[in-house]
Formats: C-alpha cells, sequence, structure tokens
C-alpha cells in the first residue's frame, strides 16, 4: 500500500519524495536494519546507521517515547536514555535499568560494565525522579555528564527524551552540549534521537544533523513549513500525508529528498 504523490509533479523515474509508504511493523524493522530495500516498486530510503542522528516530533501522548523504545530495542545493542523528567512511565516499561550515575564520575554496577566489557546489549535509563528545585539541578548535572560520557566512550546512542526540556535556556540548557554531540558523533559512531512537541524552543541541530525525521498527524501548517525548510521538501506534499495519518500511525522522512515518506505503526510498550 503507498500513497499517491499529493501534488500534481512529473517526478524523475526514481523520485519517489512525493509518496508514502505504508509498512507493517515488522517491515519497518527490516527497512531499519538495512535488510529490505524496496516495496513493490519503489526504492525505500537507505537504513539507520550507527554515527545517524534521528528526531521525532509530536504533540504529547501521540506515542513518541513508545516509538522511540520499540525503534531501540531492535535496532541498537548500547543506548543511554535520557530522562530529564525522572520517571518517565513509557521508558520505565522499557525494562531497560535505571542507573543514576556514569564514569568517570560513578562507576557502573558490575554486571553492566561486565556486559560492557563482553560486548552484550547495554540498554540503560538515566535519569533521577525529579520533584523539586534541588532535584532538577542533580539530574541537569546527570544528564550533563551522561552527554559527555557518550561522546569519549563512542558506540552508544543517546536518547534525548523531551528534548525541549533537556535543551531550553529555561530550563535545563544542555543545547550547546546536544548540538556539540550532534555534529561529532559521527567520527565515535554516536547516534543521538530525540523527541520534541515542536520545532520551536530547543536545539535545533539534532533535527538539522538528523538522517531520519519522524512526525506523528498534525494540522499546524506551520510545523510543516518547519519540516520544509529543514528537510527541503514541499510542505504541501507533508501536509497531505501527514494529514491521512491514524492515530498512533507515525511518518518517518529521509534526507535523502528522492526517499519516499515512510508510514508505519509501532507496537505497544
Amino acid at each position: 500500500m503507498s500513497y499517491p504523490t499529493a501534488i500534481a509533479r512529473e517526478p524523475a523515474a526514481d523520485d519517489f519524495g512525493g509518496r508514502g509508504v505504508v509498512l507493517p511493523w515488522p517491515q519497518f524493522v527490516l527497512w531499519l536494519r538495512g535488510k529490505k530495500t524496496r516495496h513493490d516498486d519503489v526504492v525505500l530510503p537507505p537504513p539507520w546507521k550507527p554515527g545517524q542522528h534521528w528526531a521525532l516530533i509530536g504533540k504529547t501522548r501521540e506515542g513518541k517515547s513508545n516509538f522511540a523504545v520499540a525503534v531501540l530495542r531492535e535496532t541498537r545493542k548500547f543506548i543511554l536514555a535520557l530522562d530529564p523528567k525522572g520517571e518517565d512511565e513509557t521508558l520505565t516499561k522499557s525494562g531497560w535499568t535505571r542507573v543514576t550515575g556514569v564514569p568517570p564520575h560513578k562507576k557502573f554496577p558490575r554486571e553492566i560494565q561486565e556486559a560492557l566489557d563482553n560486548g552484550r546489549p547495554v540498554r540503560l535509563i538515566v535519569g533521577l525522579d525529579s520533584r523539586t528545585l534541588e532535584d532538577d539541578a542533580a539530574n541537569k548535572k546527570l544528564m550533563a555528564e551522561t552527554i559527555e560520557y557518550s561522546r569519549q566512550s563512542r558506540g552508544w546512542t543517546v536518547y534525548v527524551d523531551e528534548h525541549q526540556i533537556a535543551t531550553d535556556p529555561r530550563m535545563y540548557n544542555l543545547g550547546p552540549a546536544v548540538a556539540r554531540a550532534s555534529v561529532s558523533a559521527a567520527r565515535a559512531k554516536t547516534s543521538v534521537m530525540t523527541t520534541m512537541q515542536y520545532l520551536s524552543w530547543s536545539e535545533k541541530a539534532p533535527v538539522r544533523q538528523a538522517s531520519l525525521i519522524s512526525v506523528w498527524k498534525s494540522r499546524s501548517r506551520d510545523l510543516m513549513r518547519k519540516l520544509s525548510e529543514e528537510t527541503g521538501r514541499d510542505w504541501r506534499e507533508l501536509g497531505e500525508i501527514v494529514d491521512e495519518l491514524p492515530k498512533y500511525y507515525v511518518a518517518t522522512l529521509s534526507d535523502d529528498l528522492r526517499a519516499p515518506v515512510v508510514v508505519t505503526r509501532p507496537p505497544k510498550v
């Protein structure tokens, strides 16, 4: 199943940029792993590789965290999930281990360090329960230490839940650290995945450096125009495709402008 070109035009034979392709979740995962390159007559975008970034954009309660956890557990062995809100429900449901410190400031528990040393999967949630201003200050410090640790130790996928809280100067003000990680991560095979509600009030580097951008249904044409500015795609085509998304479905855009928009629905974590 695929959506037709939204805006009347005469694309080149290998230009599928105005189309949306619907993939069931198992096929979506195969695509991300590089094991599915075509859907019917449409060439799919390149897969998500280590060192590449991913931005998730959608309103609260649309399923961004659920989508992130579902993607990460299928595609990444080494994950640092930053929880700036503290005790995020979806992250907790992932079953990943929560830690309250990272090296060199605090050693990992022995079983985690042994898994890292032996190349076994390590998926961690990093964050403190934040209920007071003092908690917020401690969590902010931990988030900064974790980003720096990921830059130095290499090979991690850093998931920044609630990107606005983490990077807004009025909140945690970690924008420079996240931007530095996004720009310098490719050589270290470090990926950054972020979730945000809008393309304002937060650091733009994770979006501008992203190989993939996922967006949920939105009535905001301003958001479509902002996405168009960041991706180079026609905002009207994006709007036509996003308008058709059922609840909990998500459209993923590649930085390959000739590649189709890939639509799926993730399983509930």
